[in-house]
């Protein structure tokens, strides 16, 4: 019996182990050498192998002859595969990698000796750094092989050796006959990197009984065969250095499939099938299917080569022909070379135009840098693109502008109604042009919330002027090069905006739009707010540099309008160089004008109903303004306009109502077609507001808004003060002693630190006039204060609270509140002077909005208010207060609260009375019936165009000494009928 020692045991005995490795061999079915061997295999000596199907890696390049029938030997080597099994027949050379495999077949393997071939069973990770295509290697464990493998025949063994790039070696070997892995005789191990495996013989495969079903099973496949040599020239190759050896074979069906397989691309899980199918129906089944999948593979590749060959061959004989074209004009003298038709091309450009002086030297020098270039080299591209930057540039090229003072109003007129600062700016502008007959450029910003057409007002000044329209927008930009350009050495540089602009214009004195510049980013690749410094400082800009160009260029004829929502995120310098002009918003009048004028036409013709299909009365668009669209502009008046349009072409397109006439929209449908109404009215009390609620005037970016102050407070014996704290009475004990004078003021609604300054400025001056004006009342000295402004959720900020968080704490003291239709605005001193604030427009539009009748605004406004337009004054009582000692006196009843007992102590109190109503004047001396004598104290000044409303006679009696009470106030006022 023979002897395998194991692995393990030589690593225990080196010295031992190369007579170990024999008896392996021996064991393993090498060729008999010796007279022990005769005795166990007894199989004749390896003759000279026949000449057999051969490839390389995956390609078979010969075929063997019919398998000689011989005893599968009990053990074989292994040398594991790993791209595809070796099917029986084909000569294989196998690419390894690894050194330790190739010296080991070398020096334990000679030609003609048998291992066993089986293929791993999940698919390797090629990381070999060295470019060697492994086809064969080493594995850890003999577990990791298939089931199903071939016995090899050692042909060459052949190694790299270590001055080759890449590590390793190929051997050559003849695939037998296949075999089944039954047990494992070794693993792999340092000294044998190669398992050991016991294997026993399939059984063979049965063929066809009748040779004609044979033949009709195999014509498929012989079909398919001779197909993909057609369709593909590296197959095709490969068939003919194998089909010379299976001639007289493709009458057998296992070595037809054998064959197939072996040609097979296919994925090596489906070819390990195909391997280990004893079948041979199946098996001639599986290997069709694989074959079609090539085929469809080698005609796809065979049409893509097809095609890319098709568009080269044209380029190349493209180029060949305008070679050809080129040297026939050239000895014609038809065409010039290549740089002086550029450099002819650049002079032309420059023909009619005042290029100055220094410009000119730089194109001189880079024409002369350009001929001396060769077109193939990359300068020659960056020079070539410099100059046609240089030379497509308007030098000195300026539109006409329009001098037709009328011409242009009426264009303002027709594009937007009302802005009248801006038109009125606008003809300034044309007015000054025309006299010193020249261009002139100008830097403007328009600030306003959104909507109400600040970026299309630029295009209507541009068309007004006659002059080319460019805008751009500079919200979020945080790069300086959008502005300057790119320096020329970066890859792909280009000049900035403005650059852009002169050369799209084709003119130098355009209208430039530069849009939300209070939304200039910055970061670590610079500041653009610092880059438009120059561009928009007229002192800077006739010789501006961009980047990219490096040349002095004249930006003064520009027409620079700037669109803005606020101006506290505009730097200072930048904001400096700009020329303001405030578009606060459009009151309901301006907005029905607006909608009727302008949206309702051009909705309707968006939408293609026209002007006959859609009939949308007053009173409906009316509703949308007061109910839906409340905001500064009128954008969302257009999209609810545009909603109600698109809603009639849809039932104009369902024939809902093509018979009936125009589609009517009334208020009783008006929501079917823009939903439910976005606000009903921000008045939080619409029958007067309880004691501790004010009614103030505060500026956003959208516009004004209504904002009411609410102040209750709680005392140490539990009696709840301000709001509606009379409805719930307390019970409490009366108290002999004093409270303690221990109160504190809580404060919310998300305010910002100014308007949280504001209110502790409120709570100290408030507790001072208390005491002045009712010692006894110690509510603000012992009361727990809560001071909220709704809404909790809008973050506010502000100074201008001050007097009415100041008049909240003082109606929640008195427990009386404030006069109806009531708001107020301004900042409040600790001396009690009441302070300019900003955005009177867009808070008296507010108060407009919200059915106010009377405002509290402070003195200084008083030039604020008179600039503003009749219609946006009428119907509102303004009064001008420089001291809080008015404010009380003109919020409070002084039939309820206590009296001052001196004089205001600030100047006199100014009230302009609204513009008068269109209506007949009453009969002279009837309005000033109700006039009450006066006592005492300081006079107060009233401003009206109404006489009639005071009468003559009190017109005329009314002076600073002798004053005359008004009927709804207890304090004399001086009365300026305008």
């Amino acid at each position: 019996m023979l002897r395998l020692q194991l692995a393990s045991t030589r690593f225990l005995r080196p010295r031992l182990w190369s007579r170990d490795l024999r008896e392996a061999r021996a064991f393993a079915g090498r060729s008999s050498r010796g007279p022990r061997e005769e005795k166990v295999t007894k199989e004749p000596a390896v003759e000279t192998p026949q000449p057999a199907a051969s490839a390389t890696g995956a390609s078979a390049t010969g075929a063997s002859a019919p398998e000689v029938p011989r005893p599968v030997p009990q053990g074989l080597l292994v040398l594991p595969l790993l791209r595809k099994p070796a099917f029986p027949g084909f000569r294989q050379t196998l690419q390894v990698s690894e050194p330790e495999i190739i010296n080991f077949l070398q020096k334990e393997k000679k030609q003609g000796d048998y291992i066993g071939g089986f293929l791993i069973k999940e698919p390797f990770a090629d990381g070999d750094a060295s470019g060697l295509r492994r086809e064969a290697g080493r594995v850890s464990s003999a577990s990791q092989l298939e089931e199903v493998g071939t016995v090899l025949q050692v042909l060459v063994v052949q190694s790299f050796g270590s001055n080759q790039a890449a590590s390793g070696g190929q051997i050559t070997v003849m695939p037998m006959h296949r075999v089944r892995r039954t047990g494992t005789l070794s693993q792999p191990s340092p000294y044998v990197p190669v398992p050991a495996v016991v294997v026993a013989d399939l059984e063979p495969i049965q063929g066809f009984e009748d040779a004609e079903e044979a033949t009709t099973a195999l014509a498929p496949l012989v079909t398919l065969l001779q197909s993909l040599n057609n369709a593909s020239p590296l197959l095709k190759q490969k068939y003919e250095k194998v089909g010379q050896y299976f001639r007289n074979c493709m009458q057998d069906p296992v070595k037809v499939t054998d064959l197939a397989a072996g040609l097979s691309t296919a994925e090596r899980g489906e070819l390990q099938a195909v391997l280990q199918e004893q079948d041979i129906r199946e098996k001639i089944k599986k290997v069709t299917h694989l074959l079609e999948r090539d085929l469809n593979t080698a005609k796809l590749q065979s049409e893509v080569k097809s095609d890319l060959e098709e568009r080269v061959a044209k380029e190349q004989k493209r180029e060949v022909l305008m070679e050809q074209m080129r040297q026939i004009q050239k000895e014609l003298g038809i065409e010039k070379d290549e740089k002086q038709t550029l450099t002819t091309q650049f002079r032309d450009s420059l023909k009619d135009k005042v290029v100055p002086e220094e410009v000119q030297k730089v194109i001189e020098t880079e024409i002369s840098k350009l001929n001396s270039l060769e077109p193939s080299s990359t300068e020659f591209n960056v020079c070539r693109t410099y100059l046609e930057w240089l030379t497509c540039l308007p030098w000195g090229k300026f539109t006409g502008e329009n001098r037709d003072i009328n011409k242009a109003e009426s264009m303002l007129e027709e594009d937007h109604y009302g802005l009248e600062d801006v038109k009125e700016r606008i003809l300034e502008h044309i007015a000054v042009s025309f006299l010193k007959d020249s261009s002139q450029g100008k830097i403007m910003c328009l600030v306003g919330p959104p909507g109400v057409g600040k970026t299309s007002v630029g295009k209507s000044v541009a068309r007004a002027l006659g002059r080319k329209f460019y805008r751009f927008s500079v919200g979020g930009m945080n790069d300086v090069v959008e502005i300057k350009g790119h320096r020329r050495t970066y890859v792909g540089a280009m000049p900035g905006k403005l650059i852009q602009c002169l050369k799209s214009t084709g003119c130098g004195n355009p209208v430039v739009l530069i849009d939300e510049i209070d939304k200039l980013g910055r970061d670590m690749r610079g500041d653009p707010s610092s880059a438009l410094l120059e561009v928009l400082d007229p002192e800077q800009n006739s010789s501006f540099r961009d980047h990219y160009l490096d040349v002095p260029i004249d930006l003064s004829n520009i027409l620079f309008l700037c669109t803005a929502n606020v101006l506290d995120t505009i730097p200072g310098p930048l904001l400096d160089r700009m020329e303001v002009i405030r578009i606060a918003g459009y009151v309901f009048e301006e907005k029905l004008a607006i909608a009727s004028k302008y949206l309702i036409p051009q909705t309707e013709e968006g939408s293609g109903i026209g002007a006959d299909r859609l009939d949308l009365g007053d009173e409906v668009l009316q509703k949308i303004i007061k109910d839906y669209a409340r905001e500064a502009g009128v954008r969302n008046l257009r999209q609810l306009l545009e909603k109600v349009s698109r809603k009639v072409a849809l039932d104009l397109v369902r024939k809902k109502c093509a018979e009936e006439g125009p589609a009517k929209i009334n208020l009783e449908n008006l929501t079917t077609y823009i939903g439910q109404p976005l606000h009903t009215s921000d008045k939080l009390y619409n029958t007067g507001t309880p004691p501790g609620v004010v009614m103030g005037l505060a500026w956003t970016a959208s516009g004004g808004a209504t904002l009411y102050v609410e102040a209750r407070g709680r005392m140490p014996c539990g009696r709840v003060q301000g709001g509606l704290a009379a409805l719930t009475p307390v019970e409490v004990e009366p108290q002999v002693e004093k409270p303690k004078q221990n109160g504190s003021m809580q404060v919310t609604g998300q305010l910002g630190s100014v308007m949280s300054e504001s209110s502790s400025i409120s709570l100290t001056y408030a507790r001072l006039f208390m005491r002045e004006l009712d010692p006894e009342n110690s509510f603000l000295d012992a009361a727990n204060i809560h001071l909220h402004v709704p809404e909790g959720a809008t973050p506010k900020d502000g100074p201008s609270a001050g007097v009415t968080m100041t008049s909240a704490l003082l109606s929640s003291a008195l427990e009386q509140p404030l006069r109806e239709d009531l708001a107020m605005t301004g900042e409040l001193t600790l001396m009690g002077k009441v302070l300019k604030v900003g955005g009177i427009k867009e808070k008296v539009i507010a108060a407009r909005r919200e059915g106010v009748k009377t405002l509290i605004l402070p003195r200084q406004n008083e030039a604020d208010f008179l600039e503003l337009k009749e219609y946006l004054r009428a119907g509102l009582t303004a009064h001008f207060v420089d001291h809080y000692d008015d404010v009380y006196r003109l919020a409070f009843d002084a039939q309820q609260v206590p009296a001052l007992a001196s004089p205001s102590r600030g100047l006199p109190v100014v009230t302009v009375e609204p513009p008068p109503d269109p209506q007949p004047a009453p009969e002279e001396g009837d309005a000033g019936s109700n006039a009450l004598p006066w006592t005492g104290g300081a006079p107060t000044l009233i401003v009206s165009k109404n006489r009639a409303k005071f009468g003559h006679a009190a017109y005329h009696a009314l002076t600073l000494d002798s004053a005359t009470f008004c009927p709804h106030y207890n304090f004399p006022m001086i009365l300026v009928l305008c």
